[in-house]
């Protein structure tokens, strides 16, 4: 079937990619990020760090190259940032400013790391008391991707 639009991101055309594993690979790799959901409080911090399972043997649970991190609202934290990786594209993605504009963005970032803090904007929350959206963390060797909520939990006004 035809493509009606360029994509310029291979990570927005293909959710699941070919990928090419070792000689005698007899498992498929799989993410774990140590959390099947993600609930935080205003303005709460957590890192994660994400391990590959089966790869390369059970020789190494971190790939390489890292991993990437996409955020469905970025609008729901005050910081969201990766670290351990040094390459040009993940020091690009990681710096990138983002500017919502009111709008829901995601934002896409590298490492073997990523830091998270969730907003203390009040007037994000409007009459509910929680606001979601989604982590999906793929790594960039393996190709193994997980996809898991996250909760950010207003806190009363004192």
């Amino acid at each position: 079937m035809p493509l009606l639009e360029a994509f310029p991101s291979e990570l927005q055309i293909m959710k699941y990619k070919l990928t090419t594993l070792p000689r005698g690979t007899a498992k498929l790799p799989v993410l774990d990020l140590g959390f099947a959901a993600i609930t935080l409080k205003q303005g709460a911090q957590l890192s994660v760090t994400p391990q590959t399972l089966n790869y390369l043997g059970n020789e190494q649970v971190f790939e390489t190259s890292g991993y990437s991190a996409t955020i469905g609202d970025v609008r729901l934290m005050n910081t969201f940032t990766g670290q351990g990786i040094q390459t040009e594209a993940a020091t690009t993605a990681n710096a990138t400013a983002t500017q919502t504009l009111g709008t829901n963005v995601t934002k896409t970032i590298i490492g073997t790391q990523f830091n998270l803090t969730s907003t203390t904007v009040n007037t994000l929350f409007g009459t509910n008391t929680q606001l979601r959206t989604t982590l999906t963390v793929t790594g960039l060797d393996s190709g193994a991707r997980i996809t898991i909520p996250i909760t950010i939990t207003q806190q009363a006004l004192k």
